[in-house]
């Protein structure tokens, strides 16, 4: 049989009040993402892992078996020495004491064996009552893990259930993780995108181009990085004024001012049918376009490859009113083909 909890771990527990809601104030905070196993009787199992707090699963302890359990995997590995555990609660206030018959294991990602047990009447493990009636039950893991298992071995614990909220786990930060880095011609230029897994102490990132990967490449546009984020961030860039084979690389901060170089990516660019063009340029008022077929929209594009206005061509030329539009670089493009030619706009003296 095993020992119940001290009487002064159970002062501890009433004296010990916060709101629910406080664990979610780590950054790097996680919930468990799915089920691993179940063993005796488990109800809604699934809501011990659907990242909702206010949902649980119902554990019964079984005689038969003479243990329950549930287990829990994280998405991404949970750090060492940094707070972990989960969230329960009897059904009534006096099974708090049944608790001592209960452990939580941790797994590694093969999940063969327990890399670590605490028994909840460990001192290493916090026991804290909520306003809700529920109990975070905290402790500090010192090896990595990826799953959570709560055990109930014990037959004081028959006939009481225990509701299993949700478990959770704290991210190690990771270095700045590139994924994927690519490009494509649009009739706006070339559309750049990249996303990351991970950031640690990002700064920014600068978008480089060069005419040939044995030259030296210039910088395009600043963009700035997440700082420290554990969470998959996406980014994109579009350069409208392309060469017709560009070779495109990133360049990437940190805060401290390490630099570091992702993989080059090559680029044709959409080249504009030489019957399209615009004319005055600059213009202020009023553009000429020539080279559009009949009746076929016109796109106005901004240097971002956002449209601002359509319009449909009367013919082989068309004159568009350009007074409204903000100083700035912009393209005429045919929707009907994807042609497209550049156009200054000057300001209306």
């Amino acid at each position: 049989m095993f020992p119940l909890l001290l009487p002064s771990r159970l002062l501890l527990l009433a004296a010990i009040v916060f709101g629910l809601a406080t664990s979610r104030s780590a950054a790097q905070t996680q919930f468990a993402s799915q089920v691993a196993t179940k063993a005796g009787i488990v109800s809604d199992d699934t809501r011990a892992a659907d990242s909702n707090i206010a949902t649980y699963a119902i554990i019964k302890p079984s005689l038969l078996l003479g243990y329950t359990s549930l287990r829990v995997h994280f998405a991404a590995p949970a750090a060492a020495n940094k707070p972990a555990g989960l969230y329960i609660k009897p059904n009534v206030l006096i099974g708090l004491a049944l608790l001592s018959g209960a452990t939580i294991n941790t797994y590694d990602k093969d999940g063969t064996r327990p890399l670590e047990i605490y028994a909840l009447s460990d001192n290493l493990v916090n026991l804290s009552l909520l306003p809700s009636g529920a109990t975070q039950v905290a402790f500090a893991p010192t090896k990595p893990f990826a799953d959570i298992e709560l055990v109930f071995a014990s037959t004081l614990a028959l006939g009481q259930d225990i509701a299993f909220y949700e478990a959770y786990s704290t991210v190690a930060p990771l270095p700045v993780v590139l994924t994927a880095f690519q490009g494509q011609a649009t009739p706006a230029g070339v559309a750049l995108s990249w996303q990351t897994a991970s950031e640690l102490n990002s700064d920014y990132f600068v978008v480089e181009r060069a005419a040939n990967p044995a030259q030296s490449f210039e910088a395009l546009r600043r963009v700035a990085g997440m700082g420290t984020s554990s969470q998959p961030q996406r980014y994109q860039f579009v350069d409208a004024n392309p060469l017709s084979l560009g070779y495109y690389r990133l360049r990437q901060v940190d805060r401290d001012g390490t630099t570091s170089y992702g993989p080059v990516v090559v680029v044709a660019a959409r080249v504009p049918a030489a019957g399209l063009a615009a004319y005055p340029i600059p213009a202020a008022a009023t553009l000429t376009i020539t080279g559009a077929g009949a009746g076929a929209p016109l796109d106005i594009l901004d240097q971002t490859g956002r449209m601002v206005q359509r319009m449909a061509a009367p013919g082989v030329q068309a004159s568009l009113d350009v007074r409204h539009l903000p100083v700035g670089n912009y393209f005429v493009r045919d929707a009907t083909t994807g042609q497209r030619v550049r156009f200054v706009k000057t300001a209306d003296f």
